[in-house]
């Protein structure tokens, strides 16, 4: 039953979506995973360049910029695109509101990030990077004008046009910055060809949006989004400066080139976090919310987090046991200090993969109120890990600090939240997820072992990395099939209500 001041659409019954979710869902992720993996190989490929162009310091001035610029953009809307993505309610009603609450805190934020940024900047211990951080601000606007046709295309599954969007943004970015950086323009390079590739996405967006809306107001819907949206925001905002308290840390403890080794190797190290979250997310809300109306979200959940370890797991284990290597192949000698970092945050890439997964389950859910509860114990909890890690160990002591509370702490609190909220049994999930994090513990080892006989960095890279892989591979061919076939029964279900069959919760294992 619908609780007072819900705003239900008569039209739709608990199935009606499923037929959305069998038709649409490998669609997306196809899509989603070409649009973000073309996304992200254009962006690796920008830090390639730009890594032999800029000094380190360039880059720290960009970190500053970026925790700026995302922890606003995250309390931009205030959360309420996911009562629009999450496809259960009518557009026609509620988007005209969620449109004006993204432009009115959009346009105080953009404010308020370009008159603060001298404090802001100061306080992240880089004055210099004050302009930085006032050219980025501009992007916040952007993201709130593009915020409800971004969450239109997210609900109706529309990967393929979105694919080409967020591709051709990221594109300018790339035509933009290298020129800029090449003749001089340092940090300022990479700000402005971010607001350029910011400005061609968000009229990508309206291009290809399936409804157009103008700004409204209606006090129901406000309250109603608003009740979803609101601790969704605040678990976002926390959860965005934790994630960010790094680069505060070092760049106050160890310095602003010390912060920019740090950068590349975040975001080398984050790499498969981003990129499988990113692609899962494309669909995820909009087909957890119609499973949850259905009543199969619960026992959808350990099947879904299972494969998002699958796919993660082995590239982040590769990715420490080949740090070393792999920097000096990548980025130079000049960045080989990003490799001690590596190790700690290969591994808290790979345990942030599944607080995502875990975190849009709730919200598929409706449920977000305990998300912000989770994400004040990652940041309580981190702040005094990071600063005793820097203290002790630099670069190295950072990464440590990072795995540790992610998967001792974070990972724990998210199971009990989602056996709460959804109903999924924390035994089921974790033996979906303990397969893969075995096979890929053992295929980074090889890698490591493989690499080190090797000795000569590219040749450690060619011949440690296929290695892992295929004995990865090797063990988990086994689970492959299962999930495979997990996979192809949640998306073949019909719309007539019927539960899923048992073996769909049934625990997958490793290959003999």
């Amino acid at each position: 039953m619908a609780q007072s001041g819900d705003i239900v659409s008569p039209a739709q019954s608990p199935d009606s979506g499923l037929e959305t979710v069998r038709t649409r869902l490998r669609g997306g992720i196809v899509w989603g995973a070409v649009g973000v993996g073309s996304g992200r190989v254009l962006q690796f490929v920008t830090t390639l360049i730009l890594a032999r162009i800029l000094a380190p310091e360039h880059f720290g001035a960009l970190a500053v910029a970026l925790v700026v610029q995302t922890i606003a953009l995250n309390i931009t809307e205030l959360g309420a695109t996911a009562a629009l993505a999450r496809g259960d309610r009518d557009a026609k009603e509620i988007a005209p509101t969620i449109f004006t609450i993204g432009l009115v805190t959009s346009a105080f934020l953009t404010g308020a990030v370009f008159l603060g940024a001298p404090a802001l900047a100061a306080a992240m211990g880089d004055p210099a990077a004050t302009p930085v951080v006032q050219i980025m601000a501009f992007t916040v606007l952007l993201a709130g004008l593009s915020g409800v046709p971004a969450a239109m295309v997210w609900r109706d599954y529309l990967q393929r046009p979105r694919a080409l969007v967020e591709v051709a943004g990221t594109a300018c970015t790339l035509v933009l910055v290298i020129p800029m950086a090449l003749d001089g323009w340092g940090a300022f390079a990479l700000a402005w060809s971010r607001l350029g590739g910011q400005l061609f996405t968000t009229a990508g967006y309206w291009l290809i949006t399936p409804q157009r809306f103008r700004p409204g107001f209606d006090r129901r819907v406000a309250a109603y989004v608003l009740r979803l949206g609101m601790p969704l925001a605040m678990a976002n905002l926390v959860v965005f400066a934790t994630l960010n308290l790094d680069y505060i840390v070092v760049g106050r403890e160890l310095g602003a080139a010390e912060l920019g080794v740090y950068l590349l190797a975040f975001n080398l190290a984050s790499l498969p976090s981003s990129l499988i979250t990113a692609v899962i997310r494309t669909v995820a809300v909009p087909t957890f919310g119609r499973l949850h109306r259905a009543g199969r979200l619960a026992a959808a959940a350990p099947g879904m987090l299972g494969i998002s370890a699958y796919l993660a797991l082995p590239v982040s284990a590769l990715l420490v046991g080949l740090a070393e290597p792999l920097i000096r192949v990548l980025y130079g000698q000049a960045w080989a200090g990003a490799s001690v970092a590596m190790i700690g945050l290969g591994i808290f890439g790979a345990g942030r993969i599944l607080t995502e997964m875990l975190a849009d389950l709730c919200v598929g859910a409706g449920r977000t109120g305990g998300l912000f509860w989770v994400q004040v114990a990652w940041f309580v909890t981190l702040l005094p890990a990071l600063l005793v890690g820097a203290s002790f160990s630099g670069l190295a002591g950072v990464g440590a600090a990072q795995a540790l509370v992610v998967w001792l702490v974070v990972l724990p609190i998210y199971f009990l939240l989602v056996r709460n909220t959804v109903g999924a049994p924390i035994g089921a999930m974790v033996l979906r997820c303990l397969p893969p994090a075995v096979a890929a513990a053992a295929a980074g080892l090889a890698g490591w072992l493989v690499a080190n006989v090797v000795g000569q960095p590219l040749f450690a890279v060619i011949a440690g990395g296929p290695t892992g892989a295929a004995l990865y591979l090797l063990l988990t061919r086994k689970y492959a099939r299962q999930a495979l076939k997990s996979l192809r029964t949640l998306t073949a279900s019909g719309a007539d209500g019927a539960p899923l069959p048992a073996s769909t919760a049934a625990p997958l294992s490793l290959g003999s």
